[in-house]
């Protein structure tokens, strides 16, 4: 659980690691190292920019793997959305 008010957490890369290790198995180490490769991470960057280059870089991939980075972005995205819904309700209180 989080302290902002939706109590949803802000994907990461250690997020964004476990659901290729669930699409690809036996092979996700590869993909994953291709995938750091191409969007010059070393996957330990906590940065949100870090999660989105992630992100496009998975969606310029494989059907499967593009929807998994939309996915990731889409989340991203409603995250960042939400925190700054909820400061702005705060500071109209």
């Amino acid at each position: 659980m989080t302290n902002d008010p939706y109590h949803m957490r802000r994907p990461d890369l250690p997020e964004a690691k476990a659901a290729v290790e669930r699409l690809y198995g036996q092979t996700s180490r590869t993909v994953w190292q291709g995938l750091l490769a191409k969007a010059v991470l070393t996957g330990h960057e906590t940065a949100p920019e870090a999660v989105e280059r992630l992100a496009r870089t998975m969606m310029a991939d494989d059907s499967a793997l593009a929807l998994c980075g939309r996915s990731l972005l889409i989340r991203l995205k409603t995250h960042e959305y939400l925190l700054a819904a909820a400061a702005a309700v705060t500071k109209a209180r």
